[in-house]
């Protein structure tokens, strides 16, 4: 499979895996941050510890969970990009809340309260009024869950297969047991590192300050 492919099936990958990320961790981390009930010190804290574990822990209960789907529910996970979005999923998002939570809380509750007197309820504060002045820290999510998504190996070396492959794995085919073709390495490493680089360039701005100060007058 040329070198084209494995970027398509990357980037969709990574594309999709962040925008779900980012997607339910604005609203989960939203609801943690401006409401308490009961057992929401606990969940918040089960969402940090599993970013105690290494990913490798993961590799067989998750591919089992795959193989039960497939066989069970007709759901097809193992070896298709769906599979590896939800495992890439599965990573980033607790993360993604986790640190989502501390910013919102940064946020002024006043602008909630100034939002609530002018007639908007709580979805349309959060994304009129939240989202905009928490854009740094999301900008922030969107790039960590990117960059554990396009650069990650092992998981997609196990749930993929030579459809689709990723970019990362694909370099692997440059390397044989007789030779290593370190001009096509380098040239394929430089494509792999081209969409981080070219996000960080383009994002920040977004991540050098916060738009919360002299929110509230």
């Amino acid at each position: 499979m040329p070198l084209a492919q494995y970027f398509v099936n990357s980037l969709i990958v990574a594309v999709s895996a962040t925008v779900l990320s980012v997607l339910v961790a604005v609203f989960a981390s939203y609801a943690l941050s401006r409401w308490k009930f009961p057992g929401s010190g606990s969940f918040k804290s089960a969402v940090l510890a599993t970013q105690m574990f290494p990913g490798i822990l993961f590799l067989l209960p998750l591919y089992l969970l795959f193989v039960y789907a497939d066989q069970n529910l007709g759901t097809d996970l193992v070896g298709t990009r769906a599979g590896l979005i939800v495992t890439y999923l599965t990573f980033s998002l607790p993360f993604a809340v986790w640190m989502l939570v501390g910013y919102f809380d940064t946020v002024p509750r006043d602008l909630d309260e100034a939002a609530k007197v002018d007639g908007a309820g709580p979805l349309r504060t959060l994304l009129q009024i939240i989202v905009p002045a928490a854009t740094p820290g999301i900008v922030a999510v969107c790039i960590y869950a990117f960059m554990t998504a396009w650069g990650e190996v092992l998981f997609a070396s196990v749930l993929t297969d030579t459809q689709t492959r990723t970019l990362a794995v694909g370099l692997q085919a440059y390397s044989t047991e007789a030779n290593v073709y370190w001009n096509q390495v380098m040239a394929a490493s430089l494509v792999v590192s081209l969409p981080v680089v070219a996000g960080f360039l383009l994002l920040q701005r977004f991540l050098i300050t916060g738009f919360t100060a002299g929110a509230v007058k």
